[in-house]
């Protein structure tokens, strides 16, 4: 087809949709100035007929870039106005990207149409699309629309926390029949949780699931014999699913009475409005001409109904995901969910949906594609539809230098590790080698490695319990580090020392938080002084208790260990000499420090941990570690206190009349549920080496990726029967699922007795097996998909506590052969040990200081200069400055001196300017510089 040229003095007049394109996607890249054209899988993608479309993407092949072009293809042949486009993603930085992407193509568009002075409000390129992700579009539907189907729009969010606080509470408070439950209340709360959310996902209601169990019983015992042992075992955990739901209704209530709803039931509201409500989906279609769903391999069953109700029946949606990146499935997404679009979004009058595809990646270089195309290969036997990833024409150049042992580095380094400390070890010294040779720099310390010149760098695990040793292991190697979601916000160091902090003041018998306090690097109270501050709490109570008796009141029995506080002790200490001169000196000064902070606990939840930030001096810290430009640890400690500022503020916003302990109790539910209140969306840090799961990685991209623990048990992991519905108490019945069709299925067809019933329930166990083995090979090839220049595997013989060896998983013998085949470099392979063998490990005797000495082997020279420091500024006060008070008052917290060092100098990454005590207490002429008395 010839097509007017672009060029031309005067824009063509606006044509009818039939009467074809008048701008190409190569035109409109030169337009535009774009450096490259787009290739001939995007042009056609881009091109496409303005109906429903799948695009089959693979990892790194362009997709955001694509799905930009075709709004400003559609917009500039007047398919469409800006703002009649909707795109959705599943991330709000996603839905940044793509709305910052295709801003700048229009902008540039209506620049170089010279339309730039119009009227926004009547130029046809004037608007501006919709990105949003599908849960901010789900709440956009039952705001609007919910009153149609007698859902509240005002109704609130809850947070996972909040969920867990209230689920536990109808757990606790249940007087129902729970005959036959074995379990602890944590263990219900937990399945009453999941079973509820898995309903609302798939839009299944306590009704339709008793009346689904109750025939699958006389599925199963219908036939002659006797019932098996492992039959008998499902049929239990099926009764005791039916216990579950009057909890499940009772949380329902609850909800309903606090006017609340989780994300599971806004997704489940919004579907029921579109598909029970024809009239909001043609308002949505007249709203939104064309609709961009991204990622749509990860959507759920109620989020298909809802799409597919509001936007079916030919309207022209274009969806683009990846079937070997579908690894939500415990969330309920699936796989088949791409294979099912062409149908279920069928163009007009019944004919599926058309499917494109991009292939070539622009993130990988080939020597990683080789692996990845390895690991999806079995996905594709199994019917993934997506084809082998090829190298775009232009790619990043490889690290020049060596593997962690020394040999020529190449694109891929695999190893097989004897322990799981060796395997931590080896990835420590691959990533310092990857430092160096990207640097040039081949015998640098990382600290002088310039931070535009570090590439970015991650590891990447299967399991949260991979993380310590490695994390240890570039610590020791002088790596920065940053861990993203170990225990989430809450265990950050920094975060740690508030919140510890806000519990004392909270509650005075939290032992355990003032414990940390005390022993930790700022204050490093030794043993023997902690024992004298609990003996004076025992004498403090035993006071007590003898003035109530003289007074004659009868005296109330407690626990002693309650009744003896390390609080009340601090307030009063009692005699000096109990305990060592530094000890009672630090612990004199933490005393009043707590003092002046309850002094004031009125203020609003937000004020008082930015207060208690200042007071403990962790304001000072972050700025100085910030300020010293050493990148990586640097500025992480001030965005994770600003997190947890917002969470304090959001909280208080929520709940009326927020007051101190209900926020602690709300940060002990995140704790346990929320696994810490995650950090938010993880982003790529540049100048250090960050470690986080494979799932969380999705979406990213870094330099050097390492893939720890390919192996036996671990990546692929063992198989859990809990994860199924024939024995786990929170999984939804899957045939009851939205996705059905794409899960195991227990075929009692025609079972003649109760051995064939059995044998059904073995085969779908084995079933269930392949299953899980596909999901873990999804993620796998995840998470070797994440590097641009290098890629690092490995595995090991022995892990953690293990008594029998492992070995390398079926990953790590695909990626081992790749290597061997010239994509890589196999670097060191270990042989499988004896029979008898034992785990190394577990004659490994750990040996550790305590109190620990926050600067270790830099104490004398940071002493020194802390010496120098202070001397200086003695020298140099000018004469009409008074004295300062004797450094016991002069260095009180809450004075005008700072009474302590850099708190948080026991946090990874601190520099001490001191030796971790307050100027009164810091030891001189030679006194010990541990902690005190141990």
């Amino acid at each position: 087809m010839t097509q007017p040229s672009l060029f031309a003095a005067a824009p063509a007049p606006r044509r009818a949709a039939d009467a074809g394109p008048r701008y190409t996607p190569l035109e409109l890249a030169r337009l535009l100035g774009q450096p490259h054209a787009p290739t001939l899988e995007q042009a056609e993608i881009i091109a496409a007929p303005v109906e429903p479309l799948l695009v089959v993407a693979g990892a790194g092949s362009g997709k955001t870039e694509t799905m930009a072009a075709r709004v400003v293809w559609l917009v500039a042949n007047d398919y469409v106005r800006p703002e009649q486009i909707l795109g959705l993603t599943f991330t709000r930085k996603a839905a940044g990207e793509l709305t910052h992407r295709v801003r700048t193509r229009l902008g540039q568009l209506v620049r170089r149409l010279g339309r730039e002075g119009r009227d926004a409000a009547r130029d046809l390129l004037g608007g501006e699309p919709t990105v949003a992700t599908y849960h901010s579009y789900a709440s956009r539907v039952v705001s609007e629309h919910g009153l149609r189907a007698g859902f509240e729009p005002s109704t609130r969010l809850l947070t996972e926390a909040s969920r867990w606080q209230i689920v536990d509470m109808v757990v606790r408070n249940h007087d129902g029949d729970m005959s036959g439950v074995d379990r602890m209340p944590s263990t219900v709360t937990d399945a009453v949780l999941a079973l509820s959310g898995e309903m609302a996902e798939h839009l299944v209601t306590p009704n339709e699931l008793a009346a689904w169990t109750g025939r699958f019983f006389a599925d199963v015992q219908d036939p002659p014999g006797k019932v098996y042992a492992d039959v008998r075992k499902s049929l239990a955990v099926q009764q005791l699913r039916l216990r579950l739901l009057p909890l499940v209704r009772a949380y329902e209530q609850r909800k309903q009475d606090f006017e609340a709803m989780d994300f599971g039931d806004q997704m489940a509201r919004a579907a029921r409005v579109a598909r029970d409500h024809p009239e909001v989906g043609a308002i949505e279609r007249e709203r939104f001409r064309v609709v961009l769903l991204d990622e749509y391999q990860d959507t759920s069953h109620a989020q298909v109904v809802l799409l597919r109700s509001l936007f079916g029946g030919g309207h022209p949606v274009t969806a683009v995901g990846d079937p070997c990146q579908s690894i939500y499935g415990w969330r309920g997404a699936s796989a088949g969910t791409l294979d099912r679009f062409p149908g279920e979004f069928a163009a007009a009058g019944g004919r599926p949906a058309r499917t494109l595809t991009l292939t070539t990646s622009w993130r990988n270089r080939p020597e990683i594609l080789g692996v990845a195309n390895s690991l999806s290969a079995p996905l594709r036997v199994a019917g993934a539809r997506v084809a082998e990833l090829a190298a775009a024409f232009r790619v990043a150049e490889p690290i020049a230098g060596r593997t962690a042992r020394g040999r020529p580095g190449r694109t891929v380094h695999c190893a097989l590790t004897e322990t799981f400390v060796d395997e931590a070890a080896w990835i420590a010294d691959g990533m310092l080698a990857a430092w160096r040779g990207a640097a040039g720099m081949p015998e640098a310390l990382p600290e002088h490695i310039p931070l535009d010149r570090r590439p970015t760098s991650a590891v990447l695990v299967r399991l949260r319990s991979q993380i310590p040793p490695i994390e240890a292991a570039l610590r020791a190697r002088g790596l920065p580090v940053e861990v993203v979601g170990l225990g989430g916000l809450l265990d950050t160091p920094e975060v740690r020392d508030v919140v510890c902090t806000l519990r004392v003041l909270a509650d005075p018998t939290d032992g355990p938080a003032l414990l940390r306090l005390l022993t930790g690097a700022r204050w490093r109270i030794g043993p023997r002084d902690l024992v004298a501050l609990h003996r004076r709490a025992k004498v403090i109570a035993a006071g007590r208790r003898e003035l109530s008796r003289a007074d004659g009141e009868p005296e109330i029995v407690t626990d002693r260990l309650d009744d003896a506080t390390l609080v009340e002790a601090l307030a009063d200490l009692g005699p000096a000499q109990t305990f060592s001169a530094e000890g009672y000196a630090r612990l004199r000064a933490y005393g009043r420090e707590l003092a002046l902070l309850r002094q004031r606990l009125d203020q609003s939840l937000p004020d008082l941990i930015a207060d208690v930030e200042r007071t403990i001096g962790l304001d000072v810290e972050v700025a100085v570690r910030a300020g010293a430009g050493r990148g990586g640890d640097a500025g992480l400690a001030r965005g994770h206190l600003d997190a947890l500022g917002d969470v304090a503020a959001r909280f208080a916003s929520d709940t009326e009349g927020a007051a101190l302990p209900g926020f602690l109790a709300f940060v002990a539910a995140a704790e346990d549920e929320e696994r810490g209140l995650a950090p938010g969306e993880v982003e790529v840090v540049e100048g250090a080496v960050q470690i986080l799961t494979a799932h969380a990685a999705k979406g990213l991209e870094w330099d050097v990726v390492s893939v720890a623990g390919l192996t036996r048990g671990v990546w692929p992991g063992q198989v859990r029967a809990s994860d199924h519905h024939l024995a786990g108490l929170g999984v939804l019945p899957f045939p009851l699922r939205g996705d059905a069709d794409g899960l195991p299925r227990l075929d009692l067809d025609d079972a003649p007795d109760q051995r064939a019933v059995h044998g059904a329930f073995g085969e779908f166990q084995r079933q269930w097996q392949e299953h899980d083995e596909r999901e873990e090979r999804r993620l796998a090839y995840v998470a070797v998909t994440r590097p641009r220049r290098l890629l690092l595997c490995s595995g090991f013989w022995w892990g953690d506590g293990v008594r029998r060896a492992r070995g390398p998983s079926v990953f790590l013998e695909e990626i081992q052969e790749r290597c061997r085949a010239g994509d890589g470099v196999v670097d060191g392979w270990a042989p499988e040990p004896a029979g008898d063998a034992v785990n190394p490990t577990s004659e490994v005797v750990l040996r550790a200081e305590w109190p620990a000495d926050p600067l270790g082997a830099r104490r004398p020279a940071m002493a020194e200069a802390a010496a120098l420091v202070r001397q200086l500024m003695t020298e140099t006060v000018p004469a009409d400055i008074p004295a300062t008070e004797p450094a016991e008052t002069a260095a009180a917290p809450g004075a005008e001196e700072p009474a302590g060092p850099p708190p948080g100098s026991d946090r990874p990454g601190a520099d001490g300017s001191d030796d971790g005590m307050p100027a009164e207490v810091a030891p001189v002429d030679g006194a010990d510089d541990g902690g005190t008395r141990s």
